[in-house]
């Protein structure tokens, strides 16, 4: 097997394992969160969830896609990135605004309507998502899949520790009033430290 090859199928381990390892490890908060909120609340955050599956993707509109094109055919243009992340991020925050501006709107059309904080939440939660998933694309196309897997890794054991965190530990429930809004602040918590492990590892 040729020197590219091995290259391929080592990369090709590292991203297949951290993404099942991770996926995996998601998976098992499910009894946990079942176990904790009522039918109710788990509707909920299920049914924004699934929500923030497809607005994920129609805020990133094709860009990692069109980094890696771009990227392979002008490695030494410096502005593609940049000019990506510019756009991706300018929609995510216009996004936000809208959200936030029409929240009322948006929460009576989901039947949420004394809720009207979960769509501005949730809109922040997506539009920095969709915004994070450009730095991760950057490692991929630049062939760094440790650093990649140490992202996604570190990313889930943050996630792990503040659903322990909030939701195990009784005496830190104190700290938020409502258990439906403790999944929020987590992802909101975990958004903010997936892009700051970014910054750390990239330099």
């Amino acid at each position: 097997m040729s020197n590219p090859l091995k290259k391929l199928a080592g990369q090709t381990a590292i991203y297949g394992l951290s993404s099942i390892v991770g996926r995996f490890l998601n998976y098992l908060l499910t009894p946990l969160w079942t176990g904790i909120f009522s039918k109710e609340q788990f509707g909920i955050i299920t049914e924004m969830y699934a929500y923030v599956a497809f607005l994920v993707v129609l805020l990133t509109y094709g860009m990692e896609t069109a980094f890696f094109r771009f990227s392979n055919k002008n490695k030494e243009d410096n502005t593609i990135f940049s000019t990506i992340l510019i756009s991706v991020a300018s929609s995510a925050l216009f996004f936000i605004v809208i959200c936030s501006l029409f929240a009322q709107d948006f929460a009576d059309l989901l039947m949420y309507p004394d809720h009207k904080e979960y769509i501005v939440w949730f809109a922040v939660i997506v539009g920095v998502d969709a915004i994070s998933s450009l730095p991760l694309a950057k490692l991929r196309q630049q062939n760094k899949s440790l650093k990649f897997a140490i992202v996604n890794l570190l990313n889930v054991a943050v996630n792990i520790g503040l659903n322990w965190f909030f939701l195990v530990q009784k005496w830190s429930k104190s700290l938020l009033k409502f258990q439906r809004r403790q999944i929020l602040y987590i992802n909101l918590l975990l958004l903010s430290f997936r892009s700051t492990t970014f910054e750390l590892i990239n330099n």
